[in-house]
């Protein structure tokens, strides 16, 4: 049960966080701002939720999961709320950046219970699960809010307003049923210095680095840019270019649970080798200058997602890693390195529209980009997996279940 509201609220900062790229157009119009400033609404975000990684990694170490995870349940809500109804571009963004710290222990609780609780030769499948959830929530939902917005008569703020019920919902649901949980183990050597421990292992900056190159390049494009890309590239109205978007969260939803079945066991390095590869192929496809019909665009924007979720396995390798007290701390160390990748590439990608822009504006009087100008920006993210896929030949060739604990 506890595992399930932490996916549960998982879920729900995840479709939160993406809200604002659903709603891309209609906030731009909105606050009247240039694809520069409507970065900040996913770089302010992401900020908090990476840099805020270790600190709340110790504290659930420290002080548990229900307290932690209330807390900062009941801030992520205030902060979504405050950013559907901001009546100012300042006002929006201070909500981006509350509903990022409020979002912080997520995922890394769901993944601490798991290191803790669950088998180790399940832990990479559970890991896998929890971001599965999340993605169904977002593949259910920001379709769902478009479609309110654009056939039901709501205006883009009273559309997200649902997704702030459901979370108040989830909200009720922890502060009745999630159990306090914390697991206090037996003092030894290693458990008195988690943290030196965790900070001189190599290879939890090698599995944080690995993630930027795979799951936060294809986050980073389904959060913010997906839609008004594929609306551009493709021509694709806004309701198709979201539903488009949530491809890479399908992917994300499949490749999260199939990746781990497959691999978790005994995790291989050119398992890790071979899904970089086709992340860069795919990304660079999509990005290139061929026309795809349709169908085949919907083919690889399910594979980027579905081989991005190769991350899953770098997080099942750090929780090898893990005892009981360092746990929490090496799964935020890890998530902290993967997502602070995604804030600078969000601004790099709006600095970098804005740059090629042309002068062109729409009738509001907001700038038009062209599809050069989305190509020329979101040539990172293949480049990104690219030297990834370099650094995949530094994981060991096999990673078996012995290998799992500190000494």
């Amino acid at each position: 049960m506890n595992w399930f509201l932490l996916a549960l609220f998982f879920g729900y900062q995840y479709a939160a966080r993406s809200c604002a790229g659903t709603f891309g157009d209609e906030i731009r119009t909105a606050f009247r701002i240039d694809a520069d400033r409507f970065a900040d609404f996913g770089a302010w975000c992401m900020l908090a939720y990476s840099c805020l990684q270790i600190p709340f990694g110790i504290a659930l170490d420290r002080i548990g999961i229900r307290r932690i995870v209330l807390i900062s349940f009941a801030v992520c809500l205030a902060g979504n709320y405050t950013f559907t109804h901001a009546q100012t571009f300042e006002t929006a963004r201070l909500g981006r950046l509350l509903s990022g710290i409020g979002g912080v222990p997520a995922y890394m609780s769901a993944v601490k219970l798991i290191a803790d609780e669950f088998s180790i030769t399940s832990a990479g499948f559970f890991i896998g699960l929890t971001r599965a959830v999340g993605s169904a929530l977002v593949i259910a939902g920001n379709p769902l809010l478009k479609n309110i917005c654009l056939n039901g008569g709501h205006s883009w703020q009273q559309s997200a307003d649902f997704l702030n019920y459901f979370g108040t919902f989830i909200f009720l649901l922890c502060v009745m049923f999630l159990f306090p949980y914390h697991k206090q183990p037996a003092p030894s050597v290693s458990q008195q210095k988690p943290l030196r421990d965790v900070l001189a292992n190599g290879k939890i900056y090698l599995f944080g680095f690995l993630i930027i190159g795979t799951n936060t390049a294809a986050v980073a494009l389904a959060d913010l840019w997906g839609p008004g890309f594929l609306m551009t590239k493709f021509r694709l109205s806004a309701q198709s270019a979201v539903n488009g978007t949530q491809l890479i969260y399908g992917g994300m939803l499949l490749g999260s649970v199939l990746l781990p079945m497959l691999f978790a066991k005994n995790i291989m390095r050119g398992a890790c080798i071979g899904c970089t590869v086709l992340t860069v192929l795919f990304f660079t496809v999509v990005n290139g200058p061929a026309s795809l019909s349709t169908a085949l665009l919907c083919i690889f924007l399910l594979s980027i997602g579905i081989f991005s979720a190769i991350d899953m396995l770098f997080f099942a390798l750090g929780a090898r890693l893990s005892t009981p007290q360092t746990s929490g701390l090496i799964a935020s160390f890890i998530n902290s390195i993967g997502m602070f990748g995604e804030p600078i590439l969000q601004k790099y990608i709006g600095m970098m529209l804005h740059r090629t822009w042309n002068g062109a504006l729409s009738n509001e009087g907001l700038p038009l980009y062209r599809t050069v100008d989305y190509e020329r920006a979101l040539q990172i993210l293949p480049m990104l997996a690219v030297v990834c896929c370099l650094l995949t030949f530094f994981i060991a060739r096999s990673s078996a279940l012995s290998q799992n604990r500190f000494p």
